[in-house]
C-alpha cells in the first residue's frame, strides 16, 4: 500500500510551498529527487539530502519514499529470461521451481491475473526444467503445474497469445507426466498423436479446454469435446459449459450448435447453464426461432432458467416487439410463482419484478405494491422474500434504459422498506451516478461502499477505476478524494487499470505532488505487463511534449520516466530531446542524450543519426559546454563510424557557438574523405565563411571551384553563398547574382533567400539600398515577402525579417 506519512493530507499549493526552483545549467532541478539506474524490479528513487536550518527544525521531516514492490518470485523468473537473452548462467533449478511455487502461490491465494509478461517468463522457465538434463533433479511436480494452469484461467486485460502458448505447454507437459514418457524418447509427430489420442482421460483436460476457449481458440476446444466424448474417462458435463461460452463469445454458431447437440446425444443433462448460453446467445442477436427453440426447450426436473436468460428474453422481445410472446412468458412464471414450484425461488420474484416495470411498464407505487404483495405471500419462506437483490434488479434495469432518475428512486423504495444496501447497491449508484455526471453523488455512494468494509469482486473493480478517471479528468479535480479512493484499491492489493494510473499520475504531475506520481508507479507498474506498461510509458511521453506543461513539471516527468520505464523506446527519447531544444534548453536536451549514451541496453543508446539530430538541435540552441559534452561522447563512441553527415552535424554545432574555424577543420576533413562533401556540406562551409572574419576570400574561391566543376548548384547551396557575400558587404556582387539566378539554378530565387541577403546586411544603408532595389526590379515578390513576414529590430539596432534559417546535415 501507499507511505502513510502524510496519507490523508495534501501538502500545501506550489506556490505557497516555494517548489518552483530555479534549474541549474546542465538542467537538474535543485531540490529535484536524484535517480540511480537499478534493475527494474528494485528500482529506488533516492531523494537528494536536504538541509534545514534552525528555523526549520520542527518541520515535518521529508515524506518516505516507497519502493516497488514486486510479487514474490517473479525477480527470478525475470532473471532467467534476462540471463536467457543475454547468454549468461541462469538461476539454479531449485531456485527457480521455488520461485514458480512461490509466484503461482500467490497469485491463486490472491485471485490475481497473470499479465502476458509473466506468462511469457514462465513459460521460457517451463521450458528450460522440463529439458532432459534438467528434469533428473528435484523438477516441478504435478500440482505445480496444475495450479499454473489454473492461474491462467483468469483473462488478461491485454493480448492473451502468451497465455494460450503457454497454457499448451503446460497441458504438454501434464500429458508428459501422465503418460509417463520423457521427451525426446519418441519421435514428436507420433507422440502428438498418441496424446492426442487420450486426450480424455486427462484430468487436467477442462483447465486447457477452459484456455483454448477464453483465448481465440474455441474451435480447437470444440474438437477436442467431441473426440473425448467417446472416451469412457472423460467427463463432458465439466468442460462442456466452457467450450459453449468460448464458441458464443467467438460468435461460432453452428459449432455451438453442433457442441450442444452431440453433448445433449452423449447423456449430458441440459442443464440451467447450457439453457443460458444457448438461449442469450441467439436473443443477442435477434434470431426469433432459434431463440424459441432453445428457450422451449425442457429443463431437468426442479430447474428454471436463469435470471440472466430471463433477463436477455425480456430485452430480446422489446427490442424486435415480440411482447405478446414476452407477455407469455410472463404470466407463465407469476403462475408458477403463486402456486407452483418456483414460489420459493427468489431469483425468480426478482425476474417478474424486471418484467414489471420493463414489459409492463409499472411505476414506483406499483413496484412497491408488487413488493408488498410478494412480502405478504412469501411470509413463510425468508429465503424468497424481496431484499436488497431485489431493488438491485431493478436499479440494473433503469440504468440500462438510461434513466438515473428511476434508478435513485428505486434506492429511495428500499430505504422506505428497511433494506440495507449492500456492496452492489453502492456499486450501481456509482454507474448510474456517473452516467449523470454527478460526481459528488458518485463518491458519495463510494464512502458508503467503504463504509461496509467487505471484499471486492473482479466486476466491480472497472467501475470504480472509472470513477477515479473522472474525477482526474474533471476541472478542478479533488485530490484528497482522488487520493482517497486510489488508497482503498491498494489496501487491498488491487492492481489499477494502466488507464487509472495513467489519469492520477497526469493530475497529480499537474499539482506538482511527485510524490504521489512515485507511489503511484511503484505500486502499480510492476505488475503490469509489456503492453500495459506501453500504454503508462506513452502518457509520460506525451506529458513531455505537451508545451503547455512548464519546464520543472517536464524534467520531473522525465526524470520519472526514466527511472521507472527503462525501457522507453529510443524514438520517443529523442522526441523528448528535441522538446526541450524546442524549449530553448539545450542543456537538458543533452542530459537526455547522455541518459541515452550509458544506458545498460545497446538497443537504446544513440545511433549516428542520433548524434546528428542532436547537433542540429545545438545549431538551433547555441551552447558551448553541450555541444563539447557531445562532441566528448562521439569521440568515446567506439560504435560509430565519423562520416560526412555526422562532420556536418559538428559543423552546425561550433557555426553556432561561434567557432567558424574549428568547423573548417572539419570541412578539411571531409575533403579529404572517401565520400567527399554533400550538398549539405557546401552550404554549412558557405555559413560557416559567413560568420568568418575574411571568410568572403575563401567563399569565392569554393565557389570559383563549384563553378569549374559544372556542379548543378541547389538552391540551398545558392543562398548561402549569397548570404555569405552580404555578411561581408559585397552587395553588388550579390545583386548581379540575383539578376542572374536563371542561369545558375534554373529559376528565380525565391522570396526566403532575398530575406535571408537582407538580414545578413551589415548596416542600416545597405539594408536600405536593397530594399530600394528589389522594390524596383522584384515589386511583387519583394511585397510577398514583407506581408509574409514581420520585421523586427535586433540587437544592434538593425531591422531583420522574423525567418528561420534551419540547419538540416
Amino acid at each position: 500500500m501507499r507511505s502513510q506519512v502524510t496519507r490523508h493530507v495534501l501538502r500545501r499549493p506550489p506556490a505557497a510551498r516555494g517548489l518552483a526552483t530555479p534549474i541549474s545549467h546542465f538542467g537538474s532541478p535543485a531540490t529535484r529527487p536524484v535517480f540511480h539506474a537499478c534493475p527494474i524490479i528494485g528500482c529506488r528513487v533516492v531523494r537528494t539530502a536536504q538541509r534545514r536550518s534552525f528555523f526549520k527544525l520542527f518541520q515535518r521531516p521529508p515524506r518516505t519514499v516507497r519502493d516497488i514492490e514486486a510479487e514474490p518470485g517473479y525477480e527470478v523468473l525475470l532473471t532467467y529470461r534476462a540471463a536467457e537473452n543475454q547468454n549468461l548462467r541462469p538461476p539454479s533449478t531449485p531456485d527457480l521451481v521455488q520461485a514458480w511455487r512461490v509466484f503461482f502461490a500467490h497469485k491463486e491465494q490472491h485471485n490475481r491475473v497473470v499479465n502476458s509478461t509473466q506468462a511469457m517468463c514462465a513459460h521460457r522457465v517451463l521450458e528450460y526444467l522440463a529439458k532432459p538434463d534438467i528434469t533428473d533433479e528435484a523438477g516441478l511436480s504435478l500440482e505445480d503445474l496444475h495450479m499454473a494452469m489454473r492461474c491462467l484461467e483468469k483473462p488478461p486485460r491485454d493480448d492473451p497469445r502468451y497465455h494460450l502458448d503457454f497454457s499448451r505447454a503446460l497441458f504438454r507437459v501434464l500429458r508428459l507426466r501422465e503418460e509417463n514418457t520423457q521427451p525426446g524418447t519418441v519421435h514428436n509427430v507420433t507422440l502428438d498423436y498418441r496424446l492426442r489420442a487420450s486426450h480424455g482421460r486427462s484430468k487436467y483436460l477442462r483447465s486447457f479446454l477452459v484456455a483454448l476457449s477464453q483465448y481465440g481458440q474455441a474451435l480447437e476446444a470444440k474438437d477436442i469435446f467431441l473426440q473425448s466424448l467417446a472416451d469412457t474417462g472423460f467427463r463432458p458435463e465439466r468442460s462442456l459449459f466452457p467450450v459453449l461460452n468460448g464458441l458464443a463469445k467467438e460468435g461460432r454458431e453452428e459449432a455451438l450448435c453442433e457442441v450442444a447437440g452431440e453433448a445433449i446425444k452423449s447423456g449430458v443433462p441440459f442443464d440451467v447453464g447450457v439453457h443460458s448460453v444457448m438461449t442469450t446467445f441467439f436473443a443477442q442477436r435477434d434470431n426469433f426461432e432459434q431463440t424459441k427453440f432453445w428457450w422451449a426447450k425442457e429443463l431437468g426436473k426442479g430447474q428454471h432458467p436463469s435470471p440472466l436468460a430471463y433477463y436477455h428474453i425480456l430485452q430480446f422481445a422489446i427490442r424486435n416487439n415480440q411482447k405478446e410472446w414476452a407477455m407469455e412468458i410472463y404470466e407463465d412464471l407469476i403462475a408458477q410463482l403463486e402456486s407452483g414450484p418456483l414460489s420459493e425461488s427468489k431469483a425468480c420474484w426478482d425476474v417478474s419484478y424486471q418484467f414489471a416495470f420493463l414489459l409492463l411498464g409499472r411505476g414506483i407505487d406499483q413496484i412497491e405494491h408488487m413488493f408488498t404483495v410478494a412480502l405478504d405471500h412469501t411470509k413463510n419462506k425468508p429465503k424468497a422474500q424481496p431484499n436488497i437483490g431485489s431493488i438491485n434488479s431493478l436499479i440494473k434495469c433503469a440504468i440500462d434504459k438510461d434513466d438515473s432518475y428511476m434508478a435513485e428512486r428505486f434506492v429511495s423504495l428500499s430505504e422506505k422498506l428497511g433494506f440495507e444496501p449492500d456492496a452492489s447497491t453502492h456499486i450501481l449508484q456509482i454507474t448510474y451516478r456517473l452516467h449523470a455526471k454527478d460526481y459528488e453523488g458518485a463518491f458519495t455512494a463510494y464512502q458508503a461502499l467503504q463504509n461496509l468494509d467487505i471484499s471486492l469482486t473482479e466486476r466491480q473493480l472497472p467501475i470504480l477505476n472509472k470513477l477515479i478517471r473522472d474525477l482526474c479528468a474533471s476541472s478542478r479535480p479533488k485530490y484528497e478524494k482522488i487520493l482517497d479512493l486510489a488508497s482503498y484499491l491498494e489496501q487491498r492489493h488491487i492492481t489499477l487499470e494502466p488507464e487509472t494510473v495513467v489519469s492520477i499520475c497526469t493530475v497529480f504531475m499537474k499539482n506538482d505532488e511527485t510524490h504521489e506520481v512515485i507511489d503511484t508507479l511503484s505500486l502499480h507498474t510492476a505488475h503490469y505487463s509489456i503492453d500495459e506498461r506501453q500504454t503508462v510509458r506513452k502518457s509520460f511521453v506525451d506529458y513531455c511534449l505537451d508545451k503547455n506543461n512548464s519546464m520543472a513539471r517536464v524534467w520531473d516527468a522525465y526524470a520519472l520516466l526514466r527511472q521507472f520505464f527503462p525501457e522507453v523506446e529510443i524514438e520517443d527519447r529523442v522526441l523528448i530531446m528535441d522538446a526541450f531544444f524546442e524549449r530553448r534548453r539545450p542543456d537538458l536536451a543533452c542530459h537526455v542524450f547522455g541518459h541515452m549514451r550509458s544506458h545498460d541496453n545497446p538497443r537504446y543508446r544513440p545511433t549516428a543519426d542520433t548524434y546528428v539530430r542532436c547537433l542540429e538541435g545545438i545549431g538551433r540552441c547555441p551552447d558551448e559546454e553541450p555541444l563539447r559534452m557531445i562532441h566528448n561522447m562521439l569521440k568515446m563512441d567506439t560504435t560509430i563510424q565519423l562520416n560526412t553527415r555526422l562532420y556536418n552535424a559538428l559543423m552546425i554545432g561550433y557555426i553556432a557557438t561561434d567557432e567558424s574555424q574549428r568547423a573548417l577543420d572539419f570541412w578539411k576533413q571531409v575533403t579529404t574523405s572517401s565520400e567527399g562533401p554533400s550538398y549539405a556540406t557546401l552550404e554549412i562551409v558557405f555559413r560557416a565563411y559567413e560568420a568568418q572574419a575574411y571568410g568572403d576570400t575563401s567563399a569565392r574561391e569554393l565557389w570559383a571551384k563549384i563553378l569549374k566543376m559544372e556542379i548543378d548548384v541547389p538552391e540551398n547551396v545558392y543562398a548561402s553563398y549569397l548570404t555569405a557575400l552580404a555578411a561581408h558587404s559585397h552587395l553588388p556582387d550579390v545583386k548581379l547574382l540575383l539578376d542572374d539566378s536563371d542561369s545558375i539554378i534554373g529559376q528565380r530565387a525565391d522570396m526566403l533567400t532575398f530575406a535571408h541577403v537582407y538580414n545578413a546586411l551589415p548596416s542600416k544603408e545597405m539594408k536600405k539600398e536593397f530594399e530600394t532595389w528589389s522594390q524596383h526590379d522584384y515589386p511583387q515578390l519583394w511585397k510577398v515577402l514583407t506581408e509574409k513576414f514581420p520585421r523586427r529590430i535586433d540587437g544592434d539596432g538593425l531591422s531583420q525579417f522574423k525567418v528561420s534559417r534551419p540547419w538540416k546535415a
